[in-house]
This record gives C-alpha cells, structure tokens and sequence, in this order.
C-alpha cells in the first residue's frame, strides 16, 4: 500500500490498518509508486495541492491522468484523527495574537473558521505544518492533535473531528483486489 506520509498523515493512518505501507511525499507520487510496483495506492478524493500559493494540482487531475491505467476498487468514507489549530506558546501568547499559520491546503476550510486574517504557508502534509509551527517559523498550524501533542510546545486551542473520503487503486489490469474485504471493515467499521 503507497499512501501520503510523513508518519501521522491521516493516509498513513488509515492505510496502516489495511496492511503494509509504503510512505511518499505526495499523493501523486503514491500513485506513481503503486503503478510502477503493481501495489494498491490510498487516495483522498480531497487531496489537493498549491504551487505558490495557487492550486497546482487535485484528485480528479490525478484520477484523470491515471484513468485506464489505475482504478478505483473501494471507496469509504473515514474519519480523520482528531484535528486542531494549534499555536506556539514562545511566539503568542494565543490565537488572536497569531499572524501566521502553517496548514495543508486541504484543511483552508478549518483555517477559515478559525484562524481567519492570518498568513498562510501551505505544505504537502499536515505533519510538516505542526513541525513549522513547533520550530517558530508559523505561530500556528492546523494538525492532527497525537502530531500536535508529540510536537511538544504547541498548545492545541480548537479540536475538531472532521471526516475524509478514501479511494483505494490498482492496476486497471488486475481482475481481484488482495486486499481483505475484513480489514477494510476493521479499519472504518464498513466494507463499502
């Protein structure tokens, strides 16, 4: 299985419950990996990334460069771990303080709602958000909270549960997955 890493990606969260993992640096890369080693790649349909600031790529642009090569074999629904803004104590004293935020771009929606004004850095993986933040080159960054937590010197301010659909590729040429339909259920609780 090629999934988004660094370790404490939500990808590598979930794909680590379906067996072995591969982790890359980008959800492009995953399904590069997975063609070229006939492996199943975990993908987000919410997976989108930015060039300076601007949209420089999305799930559909990449499921439409891979169509006929790679296909769908599961699509299911999964809450994320849990997630939050966090800020770095030895920067502000707090949010409202806060002039700038580190953040996946898929998580802007969350940077909106709770971090509205403040400067945007965009990274490929909310794991390299929390490391931004916990050095002090952001004052704040949105992460999962066991990242956030681990991180040490960042305090987690809003805690929120969002949830994620997935996608799981293979070759177009293979007839069966070998993935267990039983651990998809034992990782999401469905085996949609």
């Amino acid at each position: 299985m090629i999934t988004l890493g660094p370790a404490g990606t939500d990808a590598h969260h979930i794909a680590s419950g379906l067996g072995t993992t591969q982790l890359v640096e980008s959800f492009p890369r995953a399904m590069e990996v997975a063609w070229q080693q006939d492996a199943h790649a975990l993908i987000t349909p919410g997976f989108v990334a930015r060039t300076a600031g601007e949209i420089s790529d999305t799930w559909v642009n990449l499921h439409f460069r891979y169509s006929g090569r790679m296909e769908i074999v599961r699509a299911w629904p999964a809450a994320t771990k849990p997630m939050c803004v966090a800020v770095n104590r030895r920067r502000v004293p707090d949010l409202s303080r806060a002039e700038s935020i580190a953040i996946h771009p898929s998580t802007a929606v969350f940077a909106d709602r709770h971090a509205a004004g403040l400067r945007r850095t965009f990274v490929d993986a909310k794991p390299l958000a929390v490391a931004l933040a916990a050095e002090g080159t952001v004052d704040a960054c949105i992460g999962s909270l066991d990242v956030v937590q681990a991180a040490g010197d960042l305090e987690a301010v809003e805690v929120f549960h969002p949830q994620m659909l997935w996608c799981l590729y293979q070759r177009t040429a293979r007839a069966t997955t070998t993935l267990a339909a039983d651990n998809l259920v034992a990782v999401t609780g469905s085996g949609a």
